[in-house]
């Protein structure tokens, strides 16, 4: 049995683990700001808070260590570490604290939110290492109807279910889906590609833009090689009807399951290549659209604009030259201007605006790239309208019209088609340079029901 299947009971909130104990810790070396007992709940899937009652073990360190977070609130280290045993004795982590404290009567009582849980688990050593990230998928959304299709898990059948395995960068990527449940798996190996630490977070960068939600894991394993493993239950944002046409993947691609693998698959490398610890800029991106589609049309303008403007720079570098750039010219008359002996700050300014005169501009690339059927020459005209007034402080009309609607639907469009065009771009680079021998495999491997029944205990 997968050690992640022992956070099955704290899939879903709410959920509370009795701790007889349980320390909030400040740094490392310094004695605890509280210890005693309590409980940790699990409220629902997007909140956990937690209640101690306990004693300072030094109170005049705890009073300074109080003190030392209020005093400097935007240092992350002046938070608190909670820690606590439940009663079965298994040593849980509740992540990073600020407690709201009660100081009257004999006890403290200590209570507040907390992010993540977390906790240790030992096995036999396999000599595996990598990394599995668990999803909840609404039951309403087409999300659903796409995994329950493409991955095709099916209890039926002597007791087995189907899984599907794609190949990134060489890697085999394995996608489970619990049609019980409604619980996405996304597994893989670790690889230098793909380290296991980073991966949990990475598989779902692609499933926020593919489908214009906040996806986040809810539970996560990483795998040692000595048979330890690290098991995560995080917080999972709620889905949202709001931002559904932020969607990459639009509903008339349901039946298209390459479509939707080629697209994932072109993203998650992309992820991967940069390396970063936070969210791609692209997967950044699609977040803060996602969320404007909850805000006023000028913010839904404004986000959609900027990131459009943001994708356009990563398929043409900003100082990239047009085809007829004249260096030679272009170098021979800033040598003129530098002879002018006028004020300096316009000298300075006709320098750099000759200096610039043939590099591409964000409207020319885009215009280029709808030449290359990437997006249309309608989106980019509603792209250049609409981003010189917000940009500028105009406001949007609050008010929908058929000709605002527009503007709205081919800035969405146009997102979609640039997006489209670096997952490709992605994807095709790591082809050529051999990372991936495959364009895709497509396997189903019949493997006991345990094994891919993220709620099977």
């Amino acid at each position: 049995m997968p050690h992640i299947d022992r956070l099955n009971p704290y899939l879903l909130g709410p959920v509370t683990i009795r701790a007889p104990r349980m320390a909030l810790l400040a740094y490392d070396a310094e004695p605890p700001l509280a210890e005693g007992e309590g409980e940790f709940e699990i409220v629902s899937e997007r909140e956990f808070r937690y209640r101690m009652t306990g004693q300072p073990i030094d109170l005049k360190h705890s009073l300074r260590a109080l003190n030392r977070q209020r005093n400097d609130p935007y240092n992350g280290q002046n938070r608190f570490r909670l820690v606590m045993t439940d009663a079965d004795g298994r040593e849980w982590s509740g992540g990073w604290t600020v407690p709201k404290v009660d100081t009257d009567g004999d006890q403290w009582v200590l209570t507040g939110a907390s992010d993540s849980l977390s906790t240790r688990v030992d096995g036999p050593a396999t000599g595996e290492s990598g990394a599995e990230s668990r999803f909840l998928i609404p039951r309403n959304h087409s999300a659903s109807v796409i995994f329950r299709r493409f991955v095709r898990s099916d209890a039926e059948g002597g007791g087995s279910c189907a899984v599907r395995t794609i190949d990134v960068l060489g890697i085999p990527v394995r996608f489970a889906f619990d049609s019980e449940t409604n619980v996405l798996s996304i597994s893989a190996a670790h690889t230098p590609a793909l380290p296991a630490h980073a991966a949990e977070n990475w598989f779902g960068e692609p499933l926020r833009i593919l489908f214009g939600q906040l996806v986040f894991p809810r539970l996560v394993e990483r795998r040692f090689p000595d048979g330890r493993s690290m098991l995560w239950v995080r917080e999972s944002p709620a889905w949202t009807s709001d931002s559904t046409w932020t969607a990459l993947l639009s509903d008339d691609r349901l039946t298209n399951d390459s479509d939707f693998f080629d697209l994932y698959a072109g993203l998650l490398t992309l992820v991967s290549r940069d390396g970063g610890w936070e969210s791609h800029t692209i997967t950044t991106f699609y977040e803060e659209v996602i969320q404007s589609a909850q805000g006023s049309r000028w913010v839904m303008a404004l986000t959609l604009a900027s990131s459009i403007e943001g994708l356009a720079r990563r398929l043409v570098p900003e100082g990239t030259l047009r085809t007829d750039a004249d260096q030679a010219a272009i170098d021979s008359l800033v040598a003129h201007i530098e002879q002018w002996e006028g004020a300096s700050r316009l000298r300075d300014a006709a320098k750099a605006t000759v200096k610039r005169a043939d590099a591409i501009s964000v409207q020319r690339a885009l215009y280029t790239l709808a030449d290359e059927r990437v997006g249309t020459k309608p989106q980019v005209t509603s792209w250049k309208k609409i981003r010189n007034s917000v940009m500028h402080g105009r406001l949007v009309s609050p008010y929908s019209s058929e000709e605002d609607d527009q503007i709205i639907i081919d800035l969405a469009g146009l997102l979609r088609a640039l997006t489209r065009e670096v997952a490709r771009r992605a994807l095709v680079s790591s082809l050529s340079s051999g990372a991936a021998r495959n364009r895709e495999i497509l396997c189903i491997e019949h493997v006991p029901l345990i094994a891919c029944n993220p709620t099977q205990s």
